[in-house]
């Protein structure tokens, strides 16, 4: 998984009043995984640039990262997964497409917390893996201090989005 490249993380935040979405492609990583057997073990590591993050407002994007991610001290989100709950089907032959429900860690902000993500992977005919999930995040799971503006707080849940590329090395 390589970064700018056409892998991408999204979060949407909700306020009473105001959503946003706070988009990366700063995103690294790797999988490894055996698309004959995805009831196996499968290796992911998702590297996440928290001071990449735009949110389309240069004061939010400024605010977001000094006072509530702290990117000078937590610069990274970090998911690390495998172990597989369900996989359907069970292998994915070139242009197949399947479902994964794997657990991870989420490093985020300091704090470790597994989740439970379901994931829909496509296997390209290229030999490329296109990965795609949604999950949410409590930010006092992660001692995130939630945002307000003036009186209104954002929810404490944050869905966030990933849709990774991950190209075999050469």
């Amino acid at each position: 998984i390589q970064p700018k490249s056409d892998s991408e993380i999204v979060f949407t935040s909700k306020a009473l009043w105001e959503k946003f979405d706070g988009k990366t492609k700063e995103v690294s990583g790797f999988v490894e995984v055996d698309p004959g057997n995805l009831r196996g073990d499968v290796e992911l590591e998702v590297v996440v640039d928290l001071a990449s993050f735009d949110t389309g407002m240069k004061k939010r994007n400024q605010h977001m990262r000094e006072n509530h991610l702290e990117t000078d001290e937590f610069p990274q989100a970090v998911f690390r997964g495998g172990k597989v709950l369900r996989a359907e089907p069970a292998s994915l032959a070139p242009g197949d497409h399947g479902t994964l429900v794997l657990v991870g860690n989420l490093d985020l902000h300091g704090v470790k917390k597994d989740y439970e993500v379901t994931l829909e992977v496509e296997r390209r005919t290229d030999g490329s893996l296109r990965i795609r999930g949604e999950f949410p995040v409590m930010l006092p799971d992660h001692q995130i201090e939630r945002p307000q503006k003036l009186i209104v707080k954002l929810a404490e849940k944050q869905d966030v989005k990933i849709d990774l590329l991950a190209r075999p090395q050469p």
